[in-house]
């Protein structure tokens, strides 16, 4: 199965694929606003063939627009799950330091690992669930 992960942002929005267990960043699209985001993404999905996409949630009014966002894309006819977003930016910068990602360019691919750290953790909790099924 091949996963696209999202880190929205109406400015920004990181990207991360898989296609099996390991979650990579791939890049960060910039977007003018809501109605292009969800264009440019379901263009994507589209010519890369993503069969699930998963997006961040944040809480408070970005997470309005992360749901309005979800339900765009869901309309066009795209399954798309969302998965808990707390601390992904932090997780990230501390990914991007440990590989070693330079000063300079951290800034411009955070989204990119952002949305990694989304994906990865929804494919863990699903590799999770998977195991205790097979253990009982």
């Amino acid at each position: 199965m091949k996963y696209l992960g999202v880190d929205f942002g109406l400015r920004k929005i990181g990207l991360a694929i898989s296609e099996g267990e390991l979650a990579s960043p791939w890049q960060v699209l910039e977007v003018k606003g809501f109605s292009d985001a969800v264009e440019k993404i379901s263009r994507i999905i589209e010519d890369n063939n993503f069969d699930k996409i998963v997006v961040g949630l944040p809480e408070g009014k970005m997470g309005q627009n992360v749901t309005g966002f979800v339900s765009a894309l869901r309309k066009k006819g795209f399954e798309v799950e969302t998965s808990d977003e707390t601390l992904s930016s932090k997780k990230a910068l501390t990914v991007m330091i440990e590989q070693g990602v330079r000063r300079k360019g951290r800034r411009r691919e955070e989204d990119a690992y952002s949305a990694a750290g989304i994906l990865q953790e929804y494919l863990d909790s699903r590799s999770v669930v998977a195991r205790s099924e097979r253990s009982e």
